[in-house]
């Protein structure tokens, strides 16, 4: 075995997407039929509109992210320290295998804690993602939440070697059929370090790839106008904003991942329709569209196990 965790759902299938025909340009303005992606009217940010077909992406799942669990990740501007290290996200894209639920989920999970507590295994955060909407074929995303890398590997090779978290393994293997990876984050808007109170939230996932000449130095020009942006627009703002890059990631796999927070659905949507139709919303939807091309997904995102006792 390699990796262990609540069950790291051992012998996990590779699950893929593909992109339907017909389907809207994506990226923001697939978001809301008032925006027009092809209308240019910024003369700084114009790119042409490229129609192309979309190859089979494989899909990775650290594109999933609980997000409010790493609250710890607020920048201090006025902090002389050095930063810590990012976080690492283990996550598991599972579908329900025939006749299983979440209440067989439920009832894994039980005995994930109890066998994590008869090993002496801290158990890791862990959020449990519902899929809404979109084209991810999977029904939930389990993720576990690492301080850094060194935290993950501590955490996998004590799973490893006890028997009691093999026989975890087993018992989600038999409830669910999943893709594991890893993946890192930094924040682009902090979430409030008070506003976690356990309850769901509403996730946008944006798993992107660079567009023409686009590449990695071009992003943060962009996280900083997703920033300005977020601030200006006030209470239409989302909760939080995080970016998202691989560690375990194929050829075929996005190069970027972005995951929009916000604590209803109808926040997220007051969100995009400020988006589309203020200057300031306006502007970052054309820069973001000519930096890069994403596809979009929503989830609501529950903690099922707290740091350390669950």
């Amino acid at each position: 075995m390699t990796d262990s965790i609540p069950g790291r759902f051992s012998e996990c299938s590779a699950v893929e997407w593909h992109d339907q025909g017909g389907m809207p340009e994506r990226g923001f303005a697939r978001l809301s039929p008032s925006f027009d992606v092809q209308q240019k009217t910024d003369k700084d940010t114009e790119i042409p509109v490229v129609k192309k077909t979309y190859q089979t992406i494989r899909k990775l799942v650290w594109l999933l992210l609980p997000v409010f669990a790493l609250a710890g990740l607020n920048v201090r501007a006025d902090s002389h320290e050095a930063p810590p290290p990012p976080a690492v996200l283990e996550a598991f894209s599972c579908t329900y295998n025939p006749g299983k639920d979440r209440g067989d989920l439920d009832a894994a999970t039980s005995y994930y804690q109890k066998q994590a507590e008869k090993a002496g295994i801290t158990r890791a955060p862990a959020y449990l993602w519902t899929h809404m909407k979109g084209t991810a074929p999977a029904d939930i995303v389990w993720v576990n939440v690492h301080e850094s890398l060194i935290a993950y590997g501590a955490f996998a090779d004590a799973g490893a070697a006890s028997s009691e978290m093999i026989a975890v393994d087993e018992r989600y293997d038999t409830v669910a059929t999943c893709q594991d990876n890893l993946g890192v984050v930094t924040p682009v808007i902090a979430p409030d370090p008070e506003g976690d109170d356990g309850s769901a939230v509403t996730l946008a996932t944006y798993a992107c790839n660079f567009r023409g000449a686009s590449g990695p130095a071009d992003l943060p020009d962009l996280a900083s106008h997703v920033a300005e942006t977020n601030a200006a627009l006030g209470d239409a703002g989302l909760d939080a904003a995080f970016q998202i890059v691989p560690l375990t990631a194929g050829p075929e796999g996005p190069d970027v991942v972005l995951v929009a927070v916000a604590d209803s659905t109808e926040k997220w949507a007051s969100n995009v329709a400020a988006l589309n139709t203020t200057p300031a919303g306006q502007s970052l939807v054309r820069h973001f569209n000519a930096v890069v091309d994403c596809g979009m997904n929503l989830w609501s995102s529950e903690q099922v196990i707290g740091g350390g006792d669950g």
